[in-house]
């Protein structure tokens, strides 16, 4: 199809009875010399950059550094197709390109013209386009003339035609404009790194005019990203330009890792250290902030306005989460004047200078925001030093060993190593001004470990926090959540405005000195109707916050409801429980030193800068404590308990936490984890109803190894908790564990025509052996279904089912379901079989021996199931637990979903929904069980020491999804038209942030009660989502994670859209194909799909017997009362009316009773047995 077909199709949108707008954008890309900090300062410091040491390191131009000047390629918007005269864009944009709107229904020409060096393109997300305007090259079995839109080269011009269909528009739940990116496509990591992305913003109908969205007084766009010059195409001419001495340049390795960190450029908008001008509003204004996250995997951002209140989906925060290609949409009220920061919260981007300041002028004199009228709360608060010890028992409490063999990188004091104790910082209460009497804790206060005293506050209330410095350095307090002036801010930075030299007294408490905060929560700033009572925050010090916070200074703060709080706590709950989820990183800390010279036996030998000294004072920790030695966690059945979770730290601090045996609600919605990054915070609430104790552990594995865990214990305290659930309905399946070879790339066809040849791939780091690599095929172990206790025949995956890949078979269970699991280990190794959502009779999972065969019953009461706030059906998994880095990594994984009932599909008798669970996971082979088997077997001679090997071990992370690589995964097939539930899946370690980006569609997911649309969604390790897509478009099209290194390692696949009623023929990725009566015969008689056929037929034959019969007797009576009359009439002149009648009636109706009743069942046993097979066909 060509482009004016394409563009004529598009527009076929527009015929309808609605107005809508054709938006015209001449675009041009050219090459620049961009500077990221072109002040020559650090303005947050107000220091020349090579006065800050952390700009210096990556702004200083040098005999082997670049510096802030890169050669980069952008997009520029001009006022027609002669590419002339530039529209001046704001400068707050930096370097991204201009800002596009449409609303629903409207289309969008881009005129796109490359005045680079290089081809590229324009791909957009979140619109409709079609084959010829997508803008994306890769294999999708598209003609040579549909693909003219994937490469623009040099001195070309290409016309895209988009549309924002209903589809991809906002939802009614939405708000009125939503952010989406546009990006070349040509070579997606590269062209991105290069310069080449900008925004799109979505929105409503009828809520943009010529300013942009009518409920806005300005809107920005913000993009927070790791600009990484190492993957830009112009690395060379960068360094061969602007390293200093030009002898050495051309000799620069480009592989060091000092050199590829000054690359590294975090930035917003292109900015860095500050130097993000122009973001100024005046107090009253209506600000919308549309937030874009891009790059690789260390882009994980917490975006925080400093003294303010945002409004994100409808609820209240000061921080927000972005990760690559993820769009967040924030609301804000400038009522609160100031110069203030605005900054990425995790450690190594605020060291590295992701921060910018925003101005909120006092432009109407008049404007006048009243106090608070609620109550004043008032604290007595020390920063005082401790000695700390992250595991007071010295046991494991997971494992029962003692921790200096169990967890021996971390608490083994040696030569050079610390151990379990560190000398830190703590925030402590005390009764008053005086600080003469420290608040002792309470028993419920135990669990708090490291943490502060707890702040709370309802709406509109005041709280005043005396602050004592008892320690020996500079520290202050910090909140989010709350409000204060911005001489109150706890934050350390240079403030312009107020024309301060000297540090303002909040930002710099010294040692000895006290100093009196004062903050408000403001009217409307507090939870809203959805959320629980009490909405989590934190408080920290951040002189430094990097180091200040890994030195322990860090508490929680409640904003709560008005009337919630009584004597200063929660009166709706049973119980409150706080954690904070860190790796407390004691490199960072202020008393690094004196740690050294207390803990190790040999200080003056310690190399702070070696990796395994290092790695030694990571501590994986919950509210300071590991290895289960949290203490505290106690509740009754039945109680109401609050947990309030929050995390801190660095790119290394994606926390998944899972509760075992118990669900949360959170926002509407059922679950069994969270995830919380550096100064993100959540409440969830819990009414446990399974007894014991049970662990919360964090399930990204090197957390989880590293002692992440705690426990908790819900007794039974009264006799009138409610009975638990019967469970009316039961199921089976018949699963083993099977040693296996897996090959992840079984086919290298679509991996060759998308990098044009297999030279050039960066799959030969993975799949290729290369005489020294394990190569594609790994010894597993994989969960199987069979057809029977006796385990002989294993149960073929139907064509629905073939996308399945490496996971275990689906296992559906609805809400009242006894979901018998007959598991045999069929595998060399103990192994187990554990699900997230379900209930079991104990919460020890039993191990099952090599050979061994084990029934594990699962029951879904009500409370494991989807609330009626979200979809149908919802997600988790299972996998087995004997070691559950190990055996996750091995392959022993599959998706559960768990439902609300519905009876139609309890019987078959209608397929809802097609199905699709997709596992996003690095499979790191290294930790696989078999590591050593898979070296034996592949490698002919490998070296003695090929497991310490760096490239070696990198060669066995496989990005996959469902275990395939570079669109090998087979069978995600699908109609224009249906109704499609896709389940994701996130697992893994640290690296494993991923986002899912659907090309050619959008989809829904519910929060908050609300609908939601995306085209990326995040997944960490323990995410499970159901997000609901019906598909519109026809075509073959790109599913993969976003982050940059994993779209390269092969984290990539496509799924196929069809036309109703149409064959799959010719097409690589269909599988899906409709059977023929014959075959769809067999597939019915096949013993495992026989009852679902009987059933069918058991039910359509009563009930079209029961109707047939029905009518036919009614007809017979009436046929038989009129012949009878009609004979008794005749006769009733020789013999009696009465007798003849009865006679008559008798006789006839006898005679229709059995004709009604032999036809009955002859139509109904037909009829049933055609719907059936129709069904059953339909099915199979």
């Amino acid at each position: 199809m060509g482009s004016s077909t394409a563009s004529l199709f598009l527009l076929l949108g527009c015929f309808i009875p609605v107005f809508c707008i054709t938006r015209e954008y001449f675009i041009g890309i050219r090459e620049i010399q961009w500077d990221y900090a072109p002040t020559g300062k650090n303005v947050i410091l107000n220091k020349l950059l090579k006065e800050d040491e952390h700009a210096a390191t990556f702004l200083e131009r040098g005999p082997q550094r670049i510096g802030s000047v890169y050669k980069k390629a952008v997009y520029l918007q001009y006022t027609d197709a002669t590419y002339t005269k530039e529209i001046t864009k704001p400068k707050w944009l930096g370097f991204l390109g201009p800002v596009m709107s449409a609303e629903e229904g409207d289309v969008i020409k881009v005129h796109l013209k490359n005045m680079a060096t290089r081809a590229y393109s324009i791909h957009s997300h979140g619109i409709m386009y079609n084959k010829t305007s997508e803008g994306a090259l890769y294999p999708d079995e598209t003609t040579d003339a549909e693909k003219h839109d994937d490469r623009v080269d040099p001195g070309k011009s290409y016309t895209y035609v988009w549309v924002l269909s209903d589809t991809h528009a906002p939802t009614k739940d939405d708000t009125n404009c939503l952010a989406r990116a546009y990006h070349s496509h040509l070579h997606a990591p590269q062209d991105i790194a290069s310069g080449l992305v900008g925004p799109l913003i979505i929105c409503k109908k009828g809520t943009l005019d010529v300013y942009g969205d009518k409920a806005a007084d300005y809107s920005y766009v913000l993009m927070f990203t790791v600009s990484d010059e190492n993957m830009s195409w112009y690395l060379d001419d960068n360094i061969k330009t602007y390293c200093t001495q030009q002898s050495t340049a051309a000799n620069i390795d480009k592989d060091d890792e000092a050199f590829q960190e000054s690359n590294l450029m975090h930035s917003i908008n292109g900015f860095v250290y500050g130097n993000l001008p122009d973001l100024s509003m005046c107090v009253g204004n209506k600000i919308h902030w549309h937030l874009i996250g891009m790059g690789n995997e260390v882009d994980i951002h917490s975006v925080f306005f400093h003294g303010q209140i945002l409004t994100n989906l409808g609820h209240h925060t000061d921080a927000v989460s972005l990760f690559p290609a993820t769009f967040t949409n924030v609301e804000m009220t400038a009522d609160n004047p100031g110069h203030w920061l605005l900054s990425c919260q995790v450690n190594d981007h605020l060291m590295a200078g992701m921060q910018a300041l925003f101005e909120v002028k006092k432009c109407f004199p008049a404007v006048h925001k009243p106090r608070p009228n609620g109550e004043v709360r008032e604290y007595f608060i020390a920063a005082e030093e401790v000695l700390w010890d992250y595991a007071p028992s010295q046991v494991n409490h997971g494992t029962g060993k003692p921790l200096n063999t169990d967890g021996s990188t971390f608490f083994q004091r040696g030569n050079d190593r610390i151990g379990g104790k560190y000398k830190k910082v703590q925030y402590k209460e005390y009764t008053d001004n005086t600080f003469t009497v420290q608040k002792e804790r309470t028993p419920e206060e135990l669990h708090l470990g490291i943490l502060g005293p707890v702040i709370r506050a309802e709406e509109e209330d005041t709280i005043k926090v005396v602050f004592k410095n008892k320690a020996s350095r500079p520290f202050s307090m910090q909140p989010h959540g709350v409000q204060y002036n911005v001489e109150q801010s706890g934050t350390l930075y240079y403030n312009e405005l107020e024309g301060t030299v000297t540090p303002p007294p909040a930002a710099l408490v010294k040692p000895g000195t006290t100093h009196t905060y004062e903050w408000v929560v403001p009217k409307g700033g507090g939870p809203v109707a959805d959320d629980a009572d009490c909405i989590t925050y934190f408080y920290y010090s951040a002189v430094d916050p990097v180091k200040d916070t890994s030195s322990g200074l860090v508490g929680p703060l409640l904003v709560c409801k008005k009337k919630t709080l009584k004597k200063g706590k929660q009166k709706n709950v049973n119980k409150e429980f706080h954690m904070l989820a860190t790796v407390f990183d004691e490199n960072l800390s202020w008393f690094l030193d004196d740690n050294i010279n207390q803990f190790t036996k040999a200080p003056k030998t310690v190399n702070k800068e070696d990796e395994d000294f290092q790695e030694s004072n990571k501590m994986h920790s919950i509210n300071g404590y590991m290895y289960g030695n949290l203490p505290g966690l106690t509740m009754c059945k039945g109680d109401k308990v609050s947990w309030h979770l929050s995390g801190l730290g660095s790119e290394a601090d994606i926390h998944g936490l899972y509760f075992e045996g118990n669900r949360l609600i959170y926002r509407e919605t059922r679950r069994d984890v969270m995830n919380v990054f550096p100064h993100i915070s959540h409440t969830v609430m819990m009414e446990p109803d399974s007894m014991g104790q049970f662990e919360v552990v964090c399930q990204t594995t090197d957390h989880y190894q590293g002692g992440m865990r705690a426990n908790y214990t819900v007794q039974k305290c009264s006799m009138f908790n409610r009975q638990s659930e019967i469970m009316l309905h039961s199921k089976t399946y018949y699963i083993a564990a099977m040693e296996i070879d897996w090959d992840y790339s079984p086919n290298r066809t679509w991996e060759q025509e998308m990098y044009h040849g297999l030279t050039q791939s960066p799959g030969n780091d993975f799949i290729d052996k290369q005489g020294k690599f394990i190569g594609s095929i790994y010894k597993k172990v994989v969960y199987r279904e069979f057809t029977n206790n006796k385990f002989t025949k294993q149960k073929e995956r139907s064509a629905d089912m073939q996308h399945l890949g490496i996971l275990g078979p689906m296992i559906h269970a609805d809400i009242g379901d006894k979901v018998n699991i007959v598991f045999k280990n069929m595998a060399t190794r103990t192994y187990s079989i554990h699900a997230h959502g379900v209930k079991t009779d104990v919460p020890q999972v039993k191990e099952t021996k090599p050979g061994e065969t084990q029934t594990y019953t699962w029951y879904v009461p009500k409370t494991a199931g989807p609330t009626d706030k979200q979809e149908t059906c919802s997600v988790g998994a299972y996998y087995s637990t004997v070691d559950v880095n190990k055996d996750l990594y091995s392959g022993l994984i599959g998706p559960l979903v768990i439902c609300r009932r519905s009876y139609a599909r309890s019987f078959g008798l209608k397929k809802e929904v097609e199905e699709f669970a997709l596992l996003f996971m690095v499979f790191d082979e290294n930790e696989s069980w078999y590591l050593d088997d898979n070296i034996k077997t592949n490698i002919k001679t490998p070296t003695r020491n090929i497991k310490e090997d760096e490239d070696f071990i990198e060669s066995n992370k496989m990005h996959g999804i469902n275990g395939q690589l570079y669109g090998n995964l087979l069978g995600l097939n699908m109609e224009v038209g249906d109704k499609v539930y896709w389940y994701l899946m996130g697992m893994g370690n640290e690296i494993d942030i991923h986002t899912a980006h659907f090309h050619g569609h959008s989809f829904d997911y519910k929060l908050s009660g609300g609908s939601h649309r995306a085209d990326v969604f995040g997944l960490f390790p323990g995410t499970f989502q159901t997000v609901k897509m019906k598909p519109k478009y026809p075509g073959s099209w790109l599913l993969h994670c976003h982050v940059a290194d994993h779209i390269k390692a092969g984290m990539v696949t496509v799924y196929k859209v069809t036309e109703k009623g149409k064959e799959c023929v010719g097409l690589v990725h269909c599988v899906n194909e409709p059977m023929s009566n014959v075959n769809a015969l067999k597939y019915i008689l096949n013993k495992e799909n026989i009852k679902s056929f009987l059933v069918s037929f058991l039910v359509s034959f009563l009930v079209s017997f029961l109707v047939s019969f029905l009518v036919s007797f009614l007809v017979s009576f009436l046929v038989s009362f009129l012949v009878s009359f009609l004979v008794s009439f005749l006769v009733s002149f020789l013999v009696s009316f009465l007798v003849s009648f009865l006679v008559s009636f008798l006789v006839s109706f006898l005679v229709s009773f059995l004709v009604s009743f032999l036809v009955s069942f002859l139509v109904s046993f037909l009829v049933s047995f055609l719907v059936s097979f129709l069904v059953s066909s339909t099915m199979a």
